[in-house]
């Protein structure tokens, strides 16, 4: 029977970032896969839906070439190539899949394919083998919570892994689901032509949203052509689509992008305290049992970021190295058009909390770098306290928000106030002087509005 100081099992954004960790503190480890390194983000969720969204986006870039100057392009003979789209993907994925593996080679980590199970709070079976440890890490990801769709036909239903392996662009869908990867989906596909419907059981989309950034959602999917019902769900079949309440709504797939439940291991002995359809942790990532550990999805945080610095926090603390997360500083990013990003509190919840704030807004519209880019849509919100000035939240609609949010993390990090940020010498011209631009105003000295 082989021993290890730390078991993980599954090798995802949790998984193999914390497998790394523990081997560089000298921990013996092993990671248990049961199919590919990189989990569900890398192999059937963030890279090859990101990597279709890029493929989407340039190809709506590309039919608005005559505004930027160039002719010659004929939008009527413009085709979006899902196959070769979906070759680009594969092609990104497998390279980071052997980036993953190459770096557990490197570090000295066993990787064992297999699906495990857990035997007890020390045993860990793959096929015939067991395998005892002092430690274990739970990082076996979610899965959607599989509506019952009672009458419908199952062939018109997909899971978003499944959606990824069509050889062929769906002709009309209907996104059954309001948060963050059913509007991704729901845009990309609609960029690429598809007949695209949207339902959700929400009052909004992404309700989590700021108010004013969920507004902006609305108006945006909409524009795009998209018929969206909240307050709605899928109530019967038809030939040719289903029925959302009393309305028809055609449609060859439904692409179930609802909530989501964990992924659970056989269990064996072991007994965990769950959280809903999630494994309760502490502030440690620690379960019920002290020497089992559980990060990512199976918590209930659906981001690989989040994922993988509570992966980092739970071999910490096997270290005795006491580290937690502030969860209110983590980003939280989505790959709309514009993209948003967001990290820290939005209006609602200061004024839920009673904390007495102040607003700095910069609009992209009079941004040099946007208008250059054509990319004018989206603003930059800053959220201070009115005491000391300090940064509570910062909301980004921009073509790169997702690449801005860092600067914003990284000042919150630092309990940053808005006159240091507005301190802050940017790049000329760059999307990202509009922060510094509404640090200015968040600080009552507007620069350029």
């Amino acid at each position: 029977m082989t021993t290890f100081d730390l078991i993980i099992i599954g090798g995802g954004p949790a998984g193999y970032v914390g497998a790394i960790r523990a081997a560089q503190l000298g921990m013996k480890t092993a990671v248990i896969e049961k199919s590919r390194m990189g989990g569900m983000c890398l192999n059937w969720g963030c890279i090859p839906s990101k990597a279709f969204i890029e493929s989407a986006k340039l190809f709506k870039k590309i039919a608005n070439a005559k505004s930027f100057g160039i002719d010659g392009v004929d939008k009527k003979a413009l085709k979006f190539n899902w196959k070769k789209a979906a070759q680009r993907k594969d092609r990104i994925v497998m390279r980071l899949v052997k980036g993953v593996e190459y770096l557990m080679k490197k570090n000295g980590v066993e990787v064992s394919n297999g699906e495990a199970r857990i035997l007890d709070k020390e045993h860990v079976g793959v096929g015939d083998t067991k395998y005892t440890c002092d430690k274990m890490l739970i990082a076996t990801g979610s899965r959607p919570l599989r509506a019952e769709y009672k009458g419908i036909d199952q062939k018109k239903i997909m899971e978003i892994d499944e959606f990824f392996a069509l050889e062929e662009k769906p002709e009309c869908v209907l996104v059954d689901g309001g948060r963050i990867n059913a509007c991704e989906m729901a845009l990309m596909l609609r960029y690429t032509g598809s007949k695209v419907t949207m339902v959700t059981e929400s009052e909004s989309l992404i309700p989590f949203l700021d108010e004013e950034i969920r507004k902006f959602v609305m108006d945006k999917i909409e524009k795009a052509g998209i018929k969206v019902y909240t307050r709605s769900e899928i109530t019967k079949d038809a030939q040719d689509g289903v029925y959302v309440g009393d309305n028809f709504v055609e449609c060859d797939i439904i692409l179930n992008a609802k909530r989501r439940r964990a992924i659970l291991p056989e269990m064996g002995e072991l007994e965990l305290e769950m959280n809903g359809h999630f494994l309760q942790i502490n502030e440690y990532m620690q379960t019920s049992v002290p020497n089992v550990y559980a990060a990512g999805d199976v918590t209930k945080q659906f981001f690989a970021q989040v994922a993988s610095a509570q992966a980092l926090t739970a071999v910490n603390h096997m270290n005795d190295i006491k580290e937690t997360l502030d969860y209110n500083k983590l980003p939280v990013n989505i790959y709309t058009d514009p993209e948003i990003a967001y990290v820290g509190l939005n209006e609602e919840q200061l004024k839920e909390k009673g904390i007495g704030y102040k607003v700095g807004k910069f609009p992209l519209s009079v941004n040099g770098k946007a208008m250059i880019e054509g990319e004018t849509e989206g603003f930059v919100k800053v959220l201070s306290e009115t005491k000391y000035g300090e940064v509570m939240g910062v909301h980004i609609v921009a073509a790169d928000a997702t690449d801005m949010i860092a600067e914003a993390v990284m000042a919150m990090r630092l309990e940053s106030t808005v006159d240091e940020l507005a301190r802050v010498v940017h790049a000329h011209p760059t999307i990202s002087e509009t922060f510094m631009e509404a640090s200015y105003v968040a600080a009552d000295r507007p620069v350029h509005i």
